[in-house]
This record gives structure tokens, C-alpha cells and sequence, in this order.
């Protein structure tokens, strides 16, 4: 919690000069494979499968999905790559090779960074100690 410098602190006590800080955390992860969309996402790959590296294996742990935070921009964008790099479908699921970093709120893509550059397994698990 941080408060304005010029309101008066009042013990037990929360108004509208104080504001909750939190610590963002952002993961760079890999896409492992996508999900077909639906709705108005029809005909674009959007749900993202992310993984972290696994340093134990050198291959991927998937974390989890997500959909949110994307364009429509990006939401082409990540359509025309992703199917250049897929390996194989299992229903509506496109499974890819782990090329792509990604912010883990699709931020945006990491171009900058290779999948073996991506956060590790161990760096998630640092972040519920």
C-alpha cells in the first residue's frame, strides 16, 4: 500500500489517498501448441498452450492456456506463424514446434529471445516460494 505524501495517515484506516501496489510478474514462455477460436475469433488460431523450458529435460513443461490481451492484428499475425510451424492436430488443438517466446499475458512476442532462452520451470516455482 502506498499513500499520497499531502493526506494525513489515519491508523486502520484506508482511504482515497492510499493505493494498492502489486508486483507485476511477467514469464517469458513457449508456445506448444493453439487452439482453433470461435465466436467472432472463428477462423483464427487463439487459445496459446505455453510452456516453461525444463532444464532437467530440455524439453517444455505447458503451464497453461490463454486467449487474452490479443488483436486482431495479432490474432492474423499469429495464425500465418503458427501454422508454419505446425507439427501435428489433435481435434481442434494445433500442437507447433516450441519456437515462439510470449509474454505469458500475450504482452506481445518476444522476436528478441529463442525458445531455449525462455523462463525455466524453476523460475515459476520460484514465484509461489
Amino acid at each position: 500500500m502506498v499513500k499520497s505524501l499531502t493526506a494525513p495517515y489515519a491508523a486502520g484506516r484506508r482511504g482515497s489517498a492510499w493505493l494498492k501496489v502489486k508486483v507485476a510478474r511477467t514469464l517469458d514462455l513457449v508456445v506448444l501448441a493453439v487452439e482453433w477460436g470461435s465466436g467472432r475469433r472463428e477462423g483464427w488460431l487463439s487459445n496459446l498452450h505455453l510452456g516453461a523450458r525444463d532444464p532437467g529435460s530440455a524439453g517444455f513443461v505447458m503451464l497453461g492456456k490463454t486467449f487474452k490481451g490479443m488483436t486482431d492484428e495479432l490474432l492474423e499475425w499469429q495464425t500465418k506463424e503458427l501454422l508454419a510451424r505446425e507439427t501435428h492436430r489433435v481435434g481442434h488443438v494445433v500442437h507447433v514446434r516450441p519456437e515462439l517466446v510470449v509474454f505469458a499475458r500475450v504482452k506481445g512476442y518476444r522476436p528478441d529471445k529463442q525458445a531455449s532462452e525462455a523462463d525455466t520451470i524453476d523460475t515459476v516455482r520460484a514465484f509461489a516460494s
